[in-house]
């Protein structure tokens, strides 16, 4: 989950590197990581040269500043931040932070 991505996982990786994230990890999770990131590498593929393309292109540049410029940006800004707060996924992240004991400080 993300949760334990940010809250353990990726702490880990930054003490201690990926090839031994690989070596200590459940079975499962070496499974899972081993089988499946052929298919995870092949789906995502096409969206980082994408990605890579319009930064290279300009295009990525262009829509910030044209973005940024616009007199509504902020307005416009909260309207698609709104869609993406009230989305299932994000209103779960925020019960499972809520719900982390440094957040539960009495």
């Amino acid at each position: 989950t993300v949760e334990e991505a940010t809250q353990s996982l990726i702490p880990l990786i930054g003490a201690k590197g990926m090839d031994w994230m690989y070596a200590n990890c459940s079975v499962t999770a070496q499974r899972g990581a081993l089988d499946w990131h052929q298919k995870f590498y092949d789906a995502s593929l096409p969206v980082f040269k994408d990605l890579y393309e319009s930064v290279k292109n300009g295009s990525e540049t262009k829509r910030a500043l044209d973005k940024n410029s616009q007199p509504d940006y902020r307005e416009s800004l909260e309207i698609e931040l709104a869609e993406i707060r009230g989305s299932e996924i994000w209103r779960a992240g925020e019960t499972v932070r809520s719900l982390r004991p440094e957040n539960n400080k009495k």
